[in-house]
């Protein structure tokens, strides 16, 4: 069983509300976080096991029965759901891949979510990621893995708000922070 990701104390006080030009950032509270590697008769499985037709296809997500499953590679998913579901969602997702067609591993440990939401918040990761983030390409129900700075993450607008998902590594997140608190502080 994971154990839940840890947040360093300065960490969380450099985050902690922060609102500038509009934008808030918010560490989320711990979140379930199961990569699920799936191929053959197995990808028909975990979509039912979710509620799904198919799993989504590249760069997109979709609501399921057990969080959000975002598409990471082509035979990779990663379902982001409630952090006291999470054993409900390996029961669930462990026989649907089987032993042969795949793997369904718990990475809630290895992973922290930040939100970063408001009229401006598009403006504030334009400034520190690479990704075209114009409304027209990266619109609602889009995820992609890309850099803050030099730190890998996953990205995913939740919604227009615009609301902003960021998961990345705790080893990382103070990194990351400081990117986003610096664009938050700029002109």
């Amino acid at each position: 069983m994971a154990d839940l990701p840890y947040s360093p104390p300065a960490l969380v006080r450099q985050i902690s509300g922060v609102v500038r030009r509009n934008v808030q950032l918010i560490p989320q509270p711990a979140r379930s976080v199961i990569s699920v590697r799936a191929r053959g008769e197995a990808l028909d499985r975990v979509a039912q096991q979710l509620g799904l037709e198919s799993l989504p296809g590249p760069n997109r997500v979709a609501a399921t029965s057990l969080g959000a499953c975002l598409w990471v590679r082509p035979d990779e998913w990663l379902v982001i759901g409630e952090y006291a579901a999470r054993q409900q969602a390996m029961a669930a997702l462990e026989p649907a891949v089987g032993t042969d067609d795949g793997a369904v591993v718990d990475i809630s440990a290895s992973r922290v979510i930040l939100e970063l939401s408001g009229a401006r918040a598009r403006d504030v990761l334009a400034s520190c990621c690479p990704l075209d983030l114009h409304p027209r390409v990266f619109t609602e129900g889009h995820c992609a893995q890309s850099v803050i700075g030099k730190a890998p993450i996953l990205l995913q607008l939740v919604d227009r708000t615009p609301r902003w998902r960021i998961v990345v590594r705790p080893s990382l997140a103070a990194y990351v922070t400081s990117w986003l608190t610096d664009a938050m502080v700029g002109g």
